[in-house]
């Protein structure tokens, strides 16, 4: 009877279910975005640039661009240099000509030079004003003596500072040489002549008197 009991009490017993094993997979933590991969930009080329040269000669302006391993470019004073790509080249210079203006170019904007140096156009200085000789003090010449029927022959006081290739004094008008450009001597008739630039853009002695 004891054990029938047992058997009843057992079976009125309230059942506790036991929970099943989960099968699915834990749930992934959420996380924060990844920040965006960031892109520096690409650095803009530069050219060094070189100490300023202008007043010095283009010769040593010259020097110190090539030791700095620069490309440079000689320009013509007062015909638009810019780095723009205005101005006329200079053909020709001497060493120690006057730099007037000097353009660095570090941002490689014109493709033609990194540094660019302007010298006075031929018989001009840096602010393209003619140059001018100082008037030269004229010397009497000794006159010829005549012997016979004569007298002196040739003028007397006529002296002329610059001369042409066969020695006679220039006269007004006529075309001088590239190497008189600017300067100024005494004509064959006394008058005092400067070589400069005609409306034509050509080189004559000149009195500076029209006509």
């Amino acid at each position: 009877a004891d054990a029938d009991g047992a058997k009843a009490a057992a079976a009125s017993a309230p059942v506790t279910p036991t929970p099943a094993p989960s099968s699915a997979a834990p749930s992934p933590r959420t996380s924060s975005p990844a920040p965006a991969p960031t892109t520096t930009p690409a650095p803009t080329p530069t050219v060094a640039t070189l100490r300023d040269h202008t007043g010095s000669g283009i010769g040593k302006a010259l020097a110190a661009a090539t030791k700095a391993g620069l490309h440079p470019a000689v320009y013509l004073q007062g015909t638009g240099l810019s780095l723009d790509g205005g101005g006329r080249r200079a053909s020709s210079w001497a060493t120690g000509e006057e730099v007037c203006d000097q353009i660095d170019d570090p941002g490689d904007v014109n493709a033609s030079f990194d540094v660019a140096f302007s010298i006075p156009r031929a018989g001009r200085d840096c602010a393209g004003r003619l140059l001018h000789t100082p008037a030269p003090t004229k010397t009497a010449k000794p006159s010829g003596g005549g012997s016979s029927g004569g007298g002196a022959s040739g003028g007397g006081t006529e002296e002329c500072e610059i001369t042409s290739p066969a020695g006679n004094c220039y006269a007004d008008g006529q075309f001088c040489a590239a190497r008189h450009h600017g300067l100024s001597t005494h004509g064959r008739g006394g008058e005092y002549l400067t070589c400069e630039q005609d409306a034509a853009g050509r080189w004559r002695w000149s009195d500076g008197v029209a006509g």
